[in-house]
Parts: structure tokens; C-alpha cells; sequence
């Protein structure tokens, strides 16, 4: 029995070591298998709206090709530091002829001048402060812009998401007139039910079908701006976000004072106020002209050197630039009309963005607290008294509380939306696309409920 342990012991190393090697051996067969065959691509994340922003801001061609203007408008602040003038070598070389008496002893005559138009009214500053404003302006420009394409990025996400929405609820309705056909036919076969309730049931399953297809159509077209607004051809295949929505309420004034801080359209104009203003002075600086002066030499026939400076003043006589100095004054009065503009645009987008987001919450509310509610009350309770065989009531009855549900919902997902488009635009008012996030803080402080009317109240 002592002879017979050893030797089992060492015959189960056997299957082991037959084991590893019939691993190595399909582990070699498959590695170059594995390799030839890729792992497939994992699938895309959902796409939130914060993303879907940051994406445009990112790589949106239209906004890309915009930002150039910066680099247009810096080149413009290199040409306004750069001196406009470069220096002018004048020189003649004459060969001397003469009698004898002329006492000619230099058969080459020489004279060089070599000369520079001097600024000598501060051209130069005026030059740069322009390019400057412009600069400023190009730069304000672009973030109104952005800010834009935020907002627009924001009302195409939500719309998708709308569309997506409308297209399962109509889904959702046209699987229900099914059933109801189906049930509501087989009743009549019973002579339980009269046959016009089955020829409604079906014309309204038609109805339903035929809004299939525009649907499906109103998807795809708010896939294709959102995509478009992302700058993607391809784009993301699945969103991730929801319409329902709780904004805060904030004071119109507060908004407003808000926008006139951050509205860069409003600082675009206002800077192209000071750069028409800089534009004005350097045309004024520039109605006498500028000196040329530079040093002169001549050698003369006679061997004789002169050495000095030569000085050429224009004389404004004919020509003082009034014609171009009303010009400027002009753009600069249009500049300052401008800003009156931007600063009244402002305060009436506020107010509308404010008035159409209390009028959009109130929708909203309604359907949260009364339309919604009495509509899945009311088919709770009618198809419990279908089931209690209420006297009086039938199928058709019930099925009409279910399509009056599903309106219901449809009518609610549109006041959704007027909320996120109300959010969109006192976003696009105020200058901070946060708002339309509605994850930006409160501005101000917690409003009063806005009067009647829709406007903001003044406090009187």
C-alpha cells in the first residue's frame, strides 16, 4: 500500500500538465484570430445638453470661421503700432558741363536726401486706440454669438426631446384605438354594441395613423438642426435629459440690470461708440497733413559740400478733410444711436422673456395641478366603474377617458416646451445661457408673482 501512494501522486501531475498545455496551445491559435477581429466599437454615450453645448461652442464651423475675426482685428492692432511711413532715399547723380569760366572742377555733381513723414498731432495713439476698440468690438461680437448659438443649441436639444416625446405618446394613442377597435368589434358581434360605435373607433385609429408619419418627420427634421447646430454630420444618436422643468422666479429689475452687465451686443455697440469716437480725432489730427523732414546733402561742381535739412509742409488750402471729418461724425452719432438701440432692445427683451415665462409657468402649472390630475382621476375612476358594471356605461366610454388622458399629456409636453422656450429666450435676453439650463443661481431676489396684465410690476 506504501508502494502505491507515490505513484498515484505522481500520475495526477499528468492530466494537469495535459491541461495547460491544450490552453496554451488554443490560446496561440486564438490570438491571432482575436487580433484579425477587432472588439466592436462600445455604443455612445447619451448626449446631455451641457455636452451638446459645449460640442457647438467647440465645433461649430459657422462660429469657427466667426472667430477669425479676432485674429483679423489683433492684425489690425499690429498695422495701428506699426509706424505708417517708411523713410525716402532721394538722390541725383548729374554729370557737370560748362564753359571754363564757370570754374567747373567736379564733372559729377552729387545730392542725397533722405526723408520721413513726421506725425506730429498723436496720430499714432488715436491709430492704436481705434484698432484697440475694434478689437474689443470683434471680440464682444464673437461672444454674442456664442451666447446665440448656445440658446439655439438649447431650443433645438429641447426639441427633440419633444418630438421624441410626441412620437411615443401618438404611438402610445394609436396602440390604444387598436385595442379599442378590437374589443369594441368584437362587442358589436355580440350585438352588445351598436355598429357606428365601431366605425368611430376605427375612424379614429385612422386619424391617429395619419399623424404617424408627419411625426416621424418632425423628429428627423429636429435632428437634423440639432446636428446642424453642433456643427456634426453624423451627430449623437440618443439624448440624455427630460423637459420637465421647475425654473426659479427672479425680479424683472434684477434681470435687467443682470443684462446690461452681460449682454455683449450691448458692449459691442458701446465699444464701437469709442472706436468711431478714436476714428473721429485721428481724422481730425490728419486734416493738416504731416511735415517731411530729413537730412540733404549735395556736392556740388564746383567741389563745394552742402550739408543741411530739408523741411516740406503741406498747406491745406484746397483740401482741409471736411467732407471726411462729417463722415466720422457721422459714424459716430450712428454708434451712439446704436447703443440707445441695443439698451432698449435689452430691457424689452427682458420684460418679454419674463412675461412669457410667467405666462408659460402658469400653463405649466395647470396641467400639473388640475388638468393632469382630473384626467388620470377621472379614467381611474371610470374604469373602475366599468368593472363594478356601472349601469349606462360601456366600453366606448372608457376608451374615451383613455384618449381624453393621452390629450391630456399631449397638452402637457407642449406646455413643457413653452417653458423650456421661455427659458430660452430670457437666456438669450439676458445674456447667460445658464438660464436656459436652468442650473445658473438666482439673480436677485425671489419675485413677486407678476400682475395681470403679464408686465413687471414697478413697485407703485
Amino acid at each position: 500500500m506504501n508502494d502505491l501512494v507515490p505513484m498515484r501522486r505522481s500520475s495526477s501531475r499528468w492530466p494537469k500538465l495535459g491541461c495547460l498545455c491544450a490552453l496554451a496551445c488554443v490560446l496561440a491559435v486564438a490570438k491571432p484570430l482575436l487580433a484579425e477581429s477587432p472588439l466592436p466599437d462600445p455604443a455612445p454615450e447619451p448626449l446631455t445638453l451641457a455636452q451638446a453645448i459645449a460640442s457647438a461652442l467647440e465645433n461649430n464651423p459657422e462660429l469657427a470661421a466667426l472667430r477669425q475675426q479676432h485674429g483679423i482685428a489683433a492684425a489690425g492692432v499690429v498695422i495701428a503700432r506699426t509706424y505708417p511711413f517708411n523713410p525716402i532715399w532721394e538722390g541725383k547723380i548729374r554729370a557737370t558741363d560748362g564753359p571754363a569760366s564757370a570754374g567747373i572742377t567736379n564733372r559729377v555733381s552729387n545730392e542725397h536726401k533722405l526723408l520721413l513723414d513726421i506725425e506730429v498731432r498723436g496720430q499714432g495713439n488715436l491709430r492704436r486706440e481705434a484698432a484697440q476698440a475694434a478689437l474689443s468690438r470683434t471680440d464682444w461680437e464673437i461672444a454674442f454669438h456664442e451666447t446665440a448659438l448656445a440658446v439655439r443649441v438649447a431650443r433645438a436639444f429641447n426639441a427633440v426631446l419633444y418630438r421624441q416625446e410626441k412620437l411615443r405618446l401618438l404611438e402610445e394613442t394609436i396602440r390604444l384605438n387598436e385595442k379599442a377597435v378590437e374589443q369594441i368589434h368584437a362587442l358589436v358581434e355580440k350585438a352588445r354594441l351598436r355598429p357606428v360605435e365601431y366605425l368611430t373607433a376605427r375612424s379614429d385609429l385612422n386619424d391617429a395613423r395619419t399623424q404617424l408619419s408627419p411625426s416621424r418627420a418632425a423628429l428627423a427634421a429636429a435632428w437634423r438642426d440639432l446636428r446642424l447646430a453642433l456643427g456634426s454630420e453624423n451627430g449623437p444618436s440618443e439624448l440624455e435629459g427630460k423637459l420637465d422643468v421647475t425654473p426659479s422666479q427672479w425680479e424683472a429689475e434684477s434681470l435687467l440690470a443682470t443684462a446690461l452687465e452681460r449682454r455683449a451686443d450691448l458692449h459691442a455697440r458701446q465699444t464701437a461708440v469709442a472706436e468711431a469716437d478714436a476714428r473721429l480725432r485721428l481724422e481730425v489730427a490728419n486734416r493738416y497733413g504731416n511735415p517731411n523732414i530729413g537730412p540733404a546733402y549735395e556736392y556740388d561742381p564746383t567741389r563745394v559740400n552742402l550739408i543741411g535739412a530739408q523741411i516740406s509742409l503741406p498747406l491745406p488750402v484746397f483740401n482741409t478733410r471736411r467732407g471726411e471729418i462729417l463722415q466720422r461724425q457721422s459714424e459716430r452719432a450712428r454708434a451712439a444711436f446704436e447703443v440707445q438701440q441695443a439698451e432698449l432692445l435689452v430691457r424689452h427683451d427682458v420684460h418679454a422673456g419674463v412675461a412669457r415665462l410667467q405666462e408659460a409657468r402658469t400653463g405649466l402649472e395647470l396641467y400639473r395641478t388640475q388638468v393632469l390630475r382630473d384626467a388620470e382621476s377621472g379614467a381611474a375612476e371610470i374604469e373602475l366603474l366599468f368593472k363594478n358594471a356601472e349601469p349606462g356605461l360601456d366600453l366606448p366610454h372608457v376608451f374615451d377617458f383613455r384618449r381624453k388622458l393621452l390629450k391630456a399629456r399631449d397638452g402637457h409636453l407642449d406646455a413643457l416646451l413653452e417653458m423650456r422656450q421661455a427659458l430660452a429666450d430670457l437666456a438669450a435676453a439676458v445674456g447667460d445661457p445658464a438660464l436656459a439650463l436652468d442650473t445658473g443661481p438666482a439673480i436677485g431676489k425671489p419675485a413677486a408673482p407678476l400682475p395681470p396684465e403679464g408686465r413687471p410690476s414697478d413697485g407703485k
